[in-house]
């Protein structure tokens, strides 16, 4: 297995926790304001939330090394329900059976699934638009490369 393809998946799902963890902490603080969501043990509930996170970037990973993806793949139906399997596994597992935020078998759980959708379209919307950015740079990189050896041999092929 490639040492690149590791760091790589690594880096890509150490981003997915932050950003994911980020984006819930925020839907959640803006939702606490009304409905008191949190209450006292706040600290309990983020060092919850973390492990959420940081087991669905760990899944995500194991996937990634799996398949062997050198890079995030393309967005394709399979890739979105595989990816939405793996979120849904540890907020619903851990969330609902381990950690008793709500009731997995009632319509409550609909409130979990839906911050996880929301959670989902934002975190992909932000790598993608990550991702084109670096394909913009690399690709003007690419290109004023070019552009010098191109003009380093008109000037040899010139004199």
């Amino acid at each position: 297995m490639k040492k690149q393809l590791i760091i790589t998946a690594l880096k890509d799902c150490s981003a997915t926790c932050c950003i994911s963890y980020t984006l819930v902490s925020l839907i959640l603080s803006l939702l606490n304001t009304y409905n008191n969501l949190m209450a006292d043990d706040a600290w309990k509930h983020n060092l919850e939330l973390f492990t959420v996170c940081f087991v669905i970037a760990l899944l995500m990973f194991l996937m990634r090394i799996i398949m062997k993806q050198d890079e995030v793949p393309r967005v394709s139906l399979g890739i979105v329900a595989a990816d939405l399997l793996i979120v849904a596994a540890p907020v619903l597992g851990l969330g609902g059976f381990v950690f008793h935020w709500f009731d997995v078998f009632s319509p409550q759980v609909l409130f979990p699934i839906g911050i996880l959708l929301i959670v989902y379209a934002l975190t992909a919307t932000i790598f993608y638009f990550s991702t084109k950015k670096t394909e913009k740079e690399l690709n003007r990189k690419i290109n004023e490369r070019k552009e010098r050896l191109n003009h380093g041999q008109q000037d040899h092929s010139g004199n």
